[in-house]
């Protein structure tokens, strides 16, 4: 269930479309206006506003202006219009809960305000981004966004957004279970909001300092602090917060098991939800919903709210979520006396705690053993009733002996009508068991793997990072600790530091995929786009651009293996352009047709002569990294016309 409430993109953006008065008075003003206009710059730029204000009351209203508003922005080819228009239908999107889409939109008004170098538009989109990001659950690439915008803001001093940021990294701390890191966050955060008088973000920042306080099974606090948020919001009526405040009072009451109180609780959330046109957090309180009828043993309506909920979940493959509403399926189907349907419900669930190897496996085991428990001791009960059939027909066979053989022979031919039905049955629940100790052990399986990587994955971060910050501690304070010391030794020293510091960089890298069980084509460019910002520090007089063509696939999937080795080609082919070719321009392309994916990496240095020259390790290493994919890269260059690397591979 969600417990953490995201910062709203309307309480944060207000600076930049100051409302001083109600949203449907300036809607009404601005419909005005646009029948008293001709010019299409004219129209696009209210028709935007329109889009701004509609996306507040009403979504559907918001879409339909939103299309107009890019469509009239494109006509009159006014980019930074474009850049706008798209970023206020992103926001649409997202409101209406299509994340993928939002995204869409979102990438391209940034590289918009990219090629404008609109330092504020830019921040805004990351912001922007990481939300989308947060809301699928992709909690790296969120992370990404969030410290951009953050920095951006910090540096600009405006304390309102750079706070608005840190609650939200506060909340991806809190997904990450890193509870005490989360809790810092939003204590700063509350104070800053309460001496600064933001009532909207400070009735959010409480709402998530609530939910860790729930986690941490501190209940009493929770509910004073979620009272507090609840009198805040409703003072400056504020729909979306009090909406997430009684969905969040809802689940503290359900864990205390007052299933009444939490049922009234999360339909007053349900009412200012819907108000709110929050898709994504309207489905949520259903689902809660859902859940507290099946408590109630009200399966009928609980099964009404998952079916109208399931097709949302499924489009935006929010899988916790999705994993919950099959849960809640199983218990449905099961009051139902429906084993088929609450087998493969069952089974669904516990395919996709596979892929998210979280907490919720050892429900779902739990679960699925008491229900082993309940139709073994079932059996137990139809065997006693048997034994006792088998002994009634013996005394009846007794007293109607004299009835002759007809009688004896209709006799045991149903006592063996009733061993073959309890033999049938006997087999059928053996093959329950069967399955059933497989799925288990495949669930235990998977969370031993991923205890040993994230076991690996600490050492290496606390005792090899640890290790390597040390060297470069005690080189930098022998350089500065002996004054006398010779150009050449200061210029080594100099070269192991440096060194050392790529080291630690290479060891983030492979901590991240040994962290992730699949990488896409979005976390690579996320990580990417990290890893040129931080070459564009080292040589500012380099230009680099990273495209990726329409036609492939981001949340195309590959193996971390595979992803990193990508990462590592491209990596290996940038710092080569960078140290031995002198280039001032450095490309990164990918593209795809039909099952063929090209990686190109190009620059306009030097270059070398390809047939007398002999590969070193580096290159050697992307080659073994090529075929380790199942692919081939090629190398072309010639002297001062610049090199280019091909990498081909199929997926």
């Amino acid at each position: 269930m969600n417990k953490i409430l995201m910062i709203a993109f309307f309480g944060i953006f207000l600076c930049s479309k100051m409302i001083s008065q109600n949203p449907v008075e300036i809607i009404d003003s601005l419909r005005t206006n646009l029948s008293k206009v001709s010019s299409v710059g004219d129209k696009a730029k209210i028709y935007a506003d329109l889009t701004w204000y509609y996306s507040m009351v009403d979504t559907d209203s918001a879409f339909v202006y939103g299309k107009k508003s890019l469509v009239a922005a494109r006509k009159i080819g006014d980019s930074t219009l474009i850049a706008q228009a798209l970023s206020d239908f992103a926001v649409v999107n997202y409101s209406k809960g299509d994340l993928q889409q939002a995204l869409n939109f979102y990438k391209q008004s940034l590289t918009i305000r990219e090629k404008q170098r609109d330092s504020a538009g830019i921040a805004s989109l990351h912001y922007k981004i990481g939300t989308a990001y947060h809301k699928k659950t992709q909690l790296d690439s969120a992370m990404i966004y969030y410290l951009k915008a953050l920095k951006f803001y910090e540096d600009t001093g405006n304390e309102v957004l750079a706070n608005s940021a840190e609650s939200n990294i506060g909340a991806l701390h809190f997904n990450q279970k890193n509870y005490k890191e989360a809790l810092r966050y939003f204590n700063k955060n509350i104070d800053f909001f309460r001496k600064t008088d933001q009532g909207k973000l400070l009735g959010n920042a409480l709402v998530n300092k609530a939910s860790i306080q729930l986690v941490m099974k501190d209940t009493l606090s929770a509910i004073k602090t979620l009272a507090e948020s609840i009198k805040i919001s409703e003072s400056i009526n504020n729909v979306e917060t009090l909406g997430a405040a009684y969905n969040n009072l809802g689940e503290v009451y359900m864990a205390q098991h007052k299933i009444q109180q939490a049922k009234e609780a999360i339909s007053k959330s349900l009412q200012y939800r819907t108000n709110s046109n929050m898709v994504a957090d309207l489905m949520s309180s259903k689902l809660t919903l859902a859940g507290i009828h099946n408590t109630l043993g009200e399966y009928r309506k609980a099964r009404l709210l998952l079916d109208e909920i399931r097709p949302f979940y499924k489009k935006e493959g929010i899988k916790e979520k999705l994993s919950t509403l099959y849960l809640q399926y199983v218990t449905v189907f099961a009051s139902e006396k429906a084993p088929d349907s609450a087998l493969y419900y069952s089974t669904k669930y516990a395919l996709l705690q596979e892929e998210i190897v979280g907490e919720k496996a050892l429900n779902i085991t739990n679960e699925l053993q008491a229900k082993y428990q309940t139709e073994k001791k079932e059996n137990q009960i139809l065997k006693q009733r048997a034994q006792l059939a088998e002994k009634d027909l013996e005394v009846r066979r007794k007293n109607t002996f004299i009835f002759g053989s007809l009688g004896l022979a209709l006799v045991l031919g149903l006592l063996g009508y009733l061993l073959y039905n309890q033999q049938k049955l006997k087999n059928r629940q053996l093959q329950k068991e069967a399955e059933l100790t497989s799925a288990l052990a495949k669930i235990e399986t998977q969370n031993k793997l991923q205890e040993q990587r994230l076991r690996i994955s600490r050492d290496l971060h606390d005792n090899i990072g640890a290790q390597l910050t040390f060297i470069i501690s005690s080189i930098d304070n022998l350089k500065f600790g002996f004054t006398e010391i010779s150009e050449k030794l200061g210029n080594k020293l100099t070269s192991i530091s440096n060194f050392t510091s790529q080291t630690i960089y290479e060891l983030r890298d492979t901590i991240w995929a040994m962290n992730k069980e699949n990488i896409t084509f979005e976390d690579l460019q996320a990580r990417i786009a990290n890893f040129i910002e931080h070459a564009k520090n080292a040589s500012e007089k380099t230009e680099f651009s990273f495209n990726i063509d329409e036609n492939v696939d981001e949340t195309h999937v590959f193996s971390s293996v595979e992803g990193m080795n990508i990462y590592r080609i491209i990596q290996e082919a940038v710092n080569n352009a960078l140290k031995y070719a002198s280039a001032d321009e450095i490309e990164v392309n990918i593209s795809k047709e039909e099952s063929q994916y090209q990686i190109e990496i190009i620059d306009n240095g030097k270059g070398y002569d390809a047939d007398s020259a002999t590969l070193g390790n580096g290159l050697n290493n992307m080659k073994k990294r090529a075929r380790e994919i199942g692919g081939n890269i090629e190398f072309n260059s010639k002297i001062n016309k610049g090199t280019s690397v091909i990498l081909n591979f199929q997926k």
